[in-house]
Protein backbone atom coordinates (compact mmCIF):
# COMPACT_ATOMS: atom_id res chain seq x y z
CA UNK A 1 0.00 0.00 0.00
CA UNK A 2 1.65 3.56 -0.85
CA UNK A 3 1.75 6.66 0.69
CA UNK A 4 -1.75 8.55 -0.47
CA UNK A 5 -3.56 5.03 0.41
CA UNK A 6 -2.39 5.15 4.42
CA UNK A 7 -2.84 9.31 4.56
CA UNK A 8 -6.48 8.61 3.42
CA UNK A 9 -7.20 5.50 5.53
CA UNK A 10 -5.38 7.50 8.93
CA UNK A 11 -8.24 10.74 7.29
CA UNK A 12 -10.96 7.75 7.01
CA UNK A 13 -10.61 6.52 11.03
CA UNK A 14 -10.32 9.80 12.23
CA UNK A 15 -13.35 11.36 10.93
CA UNK A 16 -15.15 8.02 11.87
CA UNK A 17 -14.01 8.35 15.52
CA UNK A 18 -15.16 12.20 15.66
CA UNK A 19 -18.81 11.04 14.21
CA UNK A 20 -18.82 8.83 17.34
CA UNK A 21 -18.00 11.23 19.38
CA UNK A 22 -20.00 13.60 18.24
CA UNK A 23 -23.03 11.48 18.91
CA UNK A 24 -22.28 10.38 21.96
CA UNK A 25 -22.20 13.79 23.06
CA UNK A 26 -25.53 14.89 21.94
CA UNK A 27 -26.81 11.58 23.46
CA UNK A 28 -25.32 12.38 27.03
CA UNK A 29 -26.80 15.97 26.77
CA UNK A 30 -29.96 15.24 25.78
CA UNK A 31 -30.46 12.34 29.28
CA UNK A 32 -29.28 14.90 31.45
CA UNK A 33 -32.33 17.31 30.06
CA UNK A 34 -34.67 14.90 30.72
CA UNK A 35 -33.70 13.72 34.09
CA UNK A 36 -33.51 17.57 34.68
CA UNK A 37 -30.03 17.61 36.09
CA UNK A 38 -29.45 21.39 35.41
CA UNK A 39 -30.48 23.74 37.96
CA UNK A 40 -32.12 26.13 35.72
CA UNK A 41 -35.89 25.94 37.09
CA UNK A 42 -38.31 27.86 35.80
CA UNK A 43 -40.74 27.90 38.49
CA UNK A 44 -42.63 30.25 41.08
CA UNK A 45 -44.02 30.08 44.64
CA UNK A 46 -46.32 32.09 46.50
CA UNK A 47 -46.93 30.74 50.26
CA UNK A 48 -50.17 31.63 52.80
CA UNK A 49 -51.75 30.60 55.75
CA UNK A 50 -55.14 30.87 57.93
CA UNK A 51 -55.98 32.67 59.70
CA UNK A 52 -54.75 35.97 59.08
CA UNK A 53 -54.25 36.04 62.93
CA UNK A 54 -52.56 33.02 64.08
CA UNK A 55 -52.26 32.68 68.15
CA UNK A 56 -50.04 30.04 70.36
CA UNK A 57 -51.93 26.47 69.63
CA UNK A 58 -53.81 27.60 67.13
CA UNK A 59 -54.80 24.92 64.01
CA UNK A 60 -53.21 26.72 61.00
CA UNK A 61 -53.89 25.69 57.52
CA UNK A 62 -50.25 26.57 55.59
CA UNK A 63 -50.41 26.89 51.76
CA UNK A 64 -47.28 26.24 49.49
CA UNK A 65 -48.12 26.99 45.52
CA UNK A 66 -45.72 26.11 42.92
CA UNK A 67 -46.36 26.82 39.47
CA UNK A 68 -43.74 25.83 36.45
CA UNK A 69 -43.75 29.44 34.73
CA UNK A 70 -40.86 27.78 31.59
CA UNK A 71 -41.52 25.62 28.64
CA UNK A 72 -40.02 22.73 29.98
CA UNK A 73 -42.18 19.64 31.75
CA UNK A 74 -40.37 18.52 35.33
CA UNK A 75 -40.53 14.96 36.30
CA UNK A 76 -39.41 13.92 40.32
CA UNK A 77 -39.09 17.36 41.73
CA UNK A 78 -37.81 17.75 45.41
CA UNK A 79 -38.93 20.97 46.52
CA UNK A 80 -37.48 21.79 49.87
CA UNK A 81 -40.09 23.06 52.40
CA UNK A 82 -38.54 22.56 55.94
CA UNK A 83 -40.71 23.51 59.01
CA UNK A 84 -40.07 26.03 61.49
CA UNK A 85 -38.88 24.70 64.94
CA UNK A 86 -41.81 24.58 67.85
CA UNK A 87 -44.52 23.92 64.61
CA UNK A 88 -46.30 20.37 65.22
CA UNK A 89 -47.49 18.69 61.81
CA UNK A 90 -51.05 17.73 62.14
CA UNK A 91 -52.38 16.68 58.47
CA UNK A 92 -50.11 16.59 55.68
CA UNK A 93 -49.99 14.77 52.22
CA UNK A 94 -48.00 11.52 51.54
CA UNK A 95 -45.77 13.45 49.30
CA UNK A 96 -44.81 15.48 51.91
CA UNK A 97 -42.08 13.90 54.53
CA UNK A 98 -41.27 16.63 57.08
CA UNK A 99 -38.91 18.56 54.88
CA UNK A 100 -39.72 17.44 51.20
CA UNK A 101 -42.52 17.99 48.69
CA UNK A 102 -41.97 15.63 45.88
CA UNK A 103 -43.54 16.26 42.75
CA UNK A 104 -44.35 13.55 39.89
CA UNK A 105 -44.74 15.94 37.38
CA UNK A 106 -45.30 19.68 36.63
CA UNK A 107 -46.23 20.26 32.92
CA UNK A 108 -45.67 24.13 31.63
CA UNK A 109 -48.28 26.53 33.17
CA UNK A 110 -49.22 23.96 35.50
CA UNK A 111 -49.97 24.67 39.78
CA UNK A 112 -49.83 22.04 42.61
CA UNK A 113 -50.64 22.92 45.70
CA UNK A 114 -49.00 21.73 48.96
CA UNK A 115 -51.36 22.10 52.08
CA UNK A 116 -50.04 21.20 55.83
CA UNK A 117 -52.06 21.42 58.75
CA UNK A 118 -50.01 22.82 61.90
CA UNK A 119 -50.18 24.28 65.27
CA UNK A 120 -47.83 26.54 66.47
CA UNK A 121 -46.49 25.86 70.30
CA UNK A 122 -44.36 29.11 71.21
CA UNK A 123 -45.81 32.45 71.45
CA UNK A 124 -44.33 35.86 70.69
CA UNK A 125 -42.09 34.31 68.30
CA UNK A 126 -41.91 34.91 64.32
CA UNK A 127 -41.94 31.14 62.10
CA UNK A 128 -40.05 31.67 59.11
CA UNK A 129 -41.16 29.12 56.01
CA UNK A 130 -38.63 29.12 53.41
CA UNK A 131 -39.14 27.06 49.93
CA UNK A 132 -36.54 26.20 47.26
CA UNK A 133 -35.49 23.53 44.58
CA UNK A 134 -31.54 22.49 44.46
CA UNK A 135 -29.63 25.59 44.80
CA UNK A 136 -31.68 27.56 42.97
CA UNK A 137 -33.29 31.22 44.54
CA UNK A 138 -36.70 31.71 43.45
CA UNK A 139 -39.32 34.38 43.66
CA UNK A 140 -41.51 34.57 46.86
CA UNK A 141 -39.60 31.49 48.31
CA UNK A 142 -39.99 32.78 51.99
CA UNK A 143 -42.91 34.04 54.49
CA UNK A 144 -43.08 34.46 58.17
CA UNK A 145 -45.74 34.01 60.40
CA UNK A 146 -46.02 35.94 63.91
CA UNK A 147 -47.78 33.58 66.36
CA UNK A 148 -49.57 35.84 69.88
CA UNK A 149 -49.83 34.58 72.95
CA UNK A 150 -52.69 32.14 73.71
CA UNK A 151 -56.13 33.27 72.82
CA UNK A 152 -58.41 33.87 75.61
CA UNK A 153 -61.83 34.36 73.86
CA UNK A 154 -63.92 31.47 74.15
CA UNK A 155 -65.15 30.27 70.22
CA UNK A 156 -69.08 30.36 70.53
CA UNK A 157 -71.13 27.37 68.43
CA UNK A 158 -71.99 29.65 65.54
CA UNK A 159 -67.81 30.54 65.33
CA UNK A 160 -67.27 26.29 64.56
CA UNK A 161 -70.00 25.68 62.27
CA UNK A 162 -68.79 28.68 60.19
CA UNK A 163 -65.02 28.08 60.31
CA UNK A 164 -64.76 24.49 59.32
CA UNK A 165 -62.50 21.89 59.77
CA UNK A 166 -60.16 24.40 61.54
CA UNK A 167 -62.13 26.43 63.80
CA UNK A 168 -63.78 22.69 65.31
CA UNK A 169 -60.85 21.32 65.23
CA UNK A 170 -58.81 23.83 67.08
CA UNK A 171 -61.54 23.97 69.99
CA UNK A 172 -61.31 20.19 70.59
CA UNK A 173 -57.55 20.85 70.54
CA UNK A 174 -58.23 23.99 72.68
CA UNK A 175 -60.64 22.52 75.34
CA UNK A 176 -63.27 25.77 73.85
CA UNK A 177 -66.61 23.23 73.79
CA UNK A 178 -68.40 23.06 76.61
CA UNK A 179 -72.06 21.86 77.93
CA UNK A 180 -73.64 25.12 76.67
CA UNK A 181 -72.47 25.18 73.57
CA UNK A 182 -73.67 21.53 72.74
CA UNK A 183 -77.45 21.87 74.38
CA UNK A 184 -79.17 24.56 76.78
CA UNK A 185 -78.97 22.29 80.16
CA UNK A 186 -83.04 24.03 81.29
CA UNK A 187 -84.54 22.85 78.24
CA UNK A 188 -83.09 19.29 78.75
CA UNK A 189 -84.40 19.55 82.01
CA UNK A 190 -87.62 20.43 80.87
CA UNK A 191 -87.77 18.05 78.51
CA UNK A 192 -87.18 15.26 80.83
CA UNK A 193 -89.57 16.43 83.18
CA UNK A 194 -92.78 16.58 80.77
CA UNK A 195 -92.39 14.78 78.01
CA UNK A 196 -91.06 12.00 79.84
CA UNK A 197 -93.21 11.16 81.32
CA UNK A 198 -96.17 12.12 78.98
CA UNK A 199 -95.01 9.51 76.27
CA UNK A 200 -94.93 6.91 79.21
CA UNK A 201 -98.82 7.80 80.18
CA UNK A 202 -99.49 7.33 76.69
CA UNK A 203 -98.12 4.37 75.71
Amino acid sequence: MNSKGIFGLLILIILTLFLVSSINAADNKTIVSDNNVNENYNLQFNQSYEPSVVHKDDVVEVYLHVKNVGQDTYHNLSILYPLPQGLNLLIFPVEYDNSTWFIDTLYPGENDLLTLVCVPTIAGKTYEFTAGVGSQTIMNSTMDMYVEGENTNSSNGTDIFDGGVIKAVGSVNNSDLSLKQTANPILVLLFAIIFIPFIRIKY
